[in-house]
C-alpha cells in the first residue's frame, strides 16, 4: 500500500474519487429526504431511486464506452465539471416541481457511472497488475469514507435551507474533483505512455455493439457478471426489507435504522486497509467469493438473530462486520475484470458491469417490494443471504473452471512458439 501512495497520479486520482463519492452521498441522502418532506409521500420518494436505477441500466453501458473512445483521464474531469453544473436547478427550491430533482436525480447516475467506468478502466494504467486489488481496495475506501462524511452532511444541509446548501456542499465537492483529476492527468499520462491511443476509426455506437460483444464473449467476465448480479439482486432485497426489519423484528424505529446503515462504513473502511495490505496474497477469484461468503454467513447470523436476542449493541457491531467483506469483494471483481480483458475494451466491461448490477438490483427491489408483505421477512432475508452464497460459489468454482480452460490454450501456444 506504500508503493500505491508514492505515486502521485494514483494519489491524485484516488481523492478524486473521495470527492466525487462525498458529494454523492450528499445527493443520495438529502434528496429523497427534502421529497419526503416536501410530498409526505414514500412512493414518490421511491421514484427518485427508480429514475437514478433506470438511467443506470439504460445508459450504463453508453458510458462505458464514452470510456474507450476518449481519454478517460479528461473525461473524469469535464464529467466531474459537468456533475457540478447539474446542481445549479437545485440553488432554487424546487418545491412541488419535482421532475426538476427527478431529472437532477437521473443525470447525475448517469454522470456517475460514466466517471466509475472511466476510473475503473484507468487504473491498471496507474499501477502494475500486481498492486491491482491493493489499488481497487484503497479506492473502494471512497464508498465507506464517502458514506460517513456526505450522508452526515447530506441530512444536516437539507434541514438548513432546503436544496440550496446540499447543491452548493456537492457542487464544491464535483470540482474539486475536477480540478484533482486534472492536477493529476500529467502524472497519469507519464505512466502511461506507451498505451495504445483509442480506436477512433469506427462509429460510436459500431464501437459499441463490437465492444459489447467482445466483453460478453469473455468467459472470465460472463462468470464475473453473473456472480454480480446475484448479488445485485441480494442487495435489492436488503434495500427494501432492512427496514422492514428493524421494525417488525427488532421491534426498533428509524433511529436504529439509521445507526445501522451508517456504522457498516466503518467496517468497509476497515475492509478496505485490511484486502489493501493483505489483498495481493489472494487472487480476485479468492476475494470475490471469500468475501461474498463472509458476507452471507454473517447476515444469516444477523437476520435469525432476533431468536435469541433484539439487543441493539449485538447488531450495532454484526453490521459494522458486514462492511469489510463487501470491500473485498468488490475489490475481487474489479480487479477481475481489469485483468480479464484489453484495455481498450475496459471501459464496456464496466460499462456492463454496472447496468448488469443496476437492473439485478432493480429485480430484488421489485421482488422485495411484491413479496414483502406476503411472506416473512427473515424468510425473505434468508434468500438474500443464500444469494449471496451462490454469488460466492459462482465466483470460486465458475472462475475455476475459466481458469483451468486457460491452461491448455496457453500451453498450446507455448508449444507452438518453441516449435
Amino acid at each position: 500500500m506504500v508503493t500505491l501512495l508514492r505515486h502521485r497520479g494514483f494519489v491524485l486520482i484516488w481523492a478524486a474519487g473521495l470527492f466525487s463519492s462525498v458529494a454523492s452521498w450528499l445527493l443520495l441522502t438529502g434528496l429523497p429526504i427534502y421529497v419526503f418532506g416536501v410530498t409526505g409521500s414514500a412512493l414518490t420518494t421511491s421514484a427518485v431511486f427508480l429514475v437514478e436505477l433506470l438511467c443506470g441500466i439504460t445508459l450504463g453501458s453508453f458510458a462505458g464506452a464514452l470510456a474507450d473512445r476518449l481519454d478517460r483521464f479528461r473525461l473524469m474531469s469535464c464529467v466531474a465539471a459537468l456533475q457540478a453544473a447539474v446542481m445549479l436547478p437545485l440553488l432554487g427550491q424546487p418545491d412541488h416541481h419535482l421532475w426538476v430533482i427527478s431529472l437532477v436525480a437521473g443525470a447525475q447516475a448517469v454522470l456517475t457511472q460514466t466517471f466509475d467506468s472511466a476510473r475503473n478502466a484507468a487504473l491498471p494504467r496507474l499501477v502494475e497488475p500486481a498492486h491491482l486489488v491493493r489499488a481497487n481496495s484503497v479506492i473502494a475506501l471512497n464508498t465507506s469514507v464517502g458514506r460517513l462524511i456526505g450522508g452526515s452532511l447530506g441530512g444536516f444541509a437539507i434541514t438548513r435551507d432546503g436544496t440550496r446548501y446540499l447543491a452548493v456542499g456537492a457542487a464544491v465537492a464535483f470540482v474539486i474533483t475536477a480540478a484533482l483529476i486534472a492536477a493529476g492527468r500529467r502524472a497519469a499520462h507519464q505512466a502511461t505512455a506507451q498505451q495504445t491511443t483509442p480506436d477512433r476509426t469506427s462509429s460510436f455506437f459500431t464501437a459499441w455493439r463490437h465492444g459489447l460483444t467482445a466483453v460478453l464473449r469473455n468467459r472470465a467476465v460472463r462468470m464475473t457478471i453473473v456472480s454480480v448480479a446475484l448479488g445485485g439482486i441480494a442487495q435489492g432485497l436488503f434495500v427494501v426489507l432492512f427496514v422492514v426489519f428493524v421494525s417488525r423484528a427488532l421491534h426498533a424505529d428509524g433511529t436504529l435504522t439509521g445507526v445501522l446503515r451508517g456504522v457498516q462504513a466503518i467496517g468497509g473502511v476497515a475492509g478496505g486497509l485490511i484486502v489493501g495490505l493483505l489483498g495481493a496474497r489472494l487472487s480476485p477469484r479468492l476475494l470475490m467469493s471469500l468475501g461474498a461468503t463472509t458476507f452471507a454467513l454473517i447476515s444469516l447470523v444477523i437476520w435469525n438473530g432476533p431468536t435469541v436476542t433484539r439487543q441493539p449493541e449485538w447488531y450495532v457491531g454484526l453490521f459494522i462486520l458486514v462492511g469489510a467483506p463487501g470491500i473485498a469483494y468488490a475489490s475481487g471483481a474489479f480487479a477481475q475484470i481489469q485483468q480479464s480483458v484489453p484495455d481498450t475494451e475496459l471501459g464496456r466491461a464496466f460499462g456492463v458491469y454496472f447496468a448488469i448490477f443496476n437492473a439485478s438490483q432493480g429485480l430484488g427491489m421489485a421482488a422485495a417490494g411484491l413479496l414483502g408483505d406476503v411472506l416473512s421477512v427473515v424468510l425473505m432475508l434468508n434468500v438474500q443471504a443464500l444469494l449471496y452464497l451462490a454469488s460466492g460459489a459462482v465466483a470460486y468454482f465458475g472462475l475455476r473452471a475459466v481458469r483451468q480452460q486457460l491452461r491448455p490454450a496457453v500451453r498450446q501456444r507455448a508449444t507452438v512458439d518453441v516449435g
